[in-house]
C-alpha cells in the first residue's frame, strides 16, 4: 500500500469517525420507528448487494454492500429506542 493510499484511508476513517458522532444527535430526534426502517434497509441493502457482488464479481456492488452496512450500523441499537419509549 502506497502513502497516499493510507492517507486517504485515515482520512475516510476519521471524516466516517465525525459523521457518526454528529449522527447520533440527529438520529436521536427522528421518530423510532423510521429509524428502525432505515436500520432494516441498510442491513437488507448490505444483503443484497453482498449476494450481487458474490454472484456477479462487479465492483458496483460491493459499494453497494459497504452503503448498506454503513447504514445498518449507524442506526444498529437505536431501533431499540421504540421499545425504551413504550415502557
Amino acid at each position: 500500500m502506497s502513502l497516499t493510499s493510507f492517507l486517504i484511508l485515515i482520512a475516510v476513517f476519521i471524516a466516517l469517525m465525525f459523521i457518526y458522532k454528529r449522527a447520533d444527535k440527529a438520529i436521536k430526534k427522528m421518530d423510532p420507528k423510521i429509524v428502525k426502517k432505515l436500520n432494516w434497509v441498510g442491513f437488507v441493502i448490505g444483503i443484497i448487494g453482498g449476494i450481487a457482488w458474490y454472484l456477479f464479481h462487479n465492483g458496483i456492488y460491493m459499494l453497494i454492500t459497504l452503503a448498506g452496512v454503513l447504514i445498518y450500523f449507524l442506526f444498529y441499537g437505536y431501533d431499540k429506542m421504540e421499545e425504551e419509549q413504550k415502557q
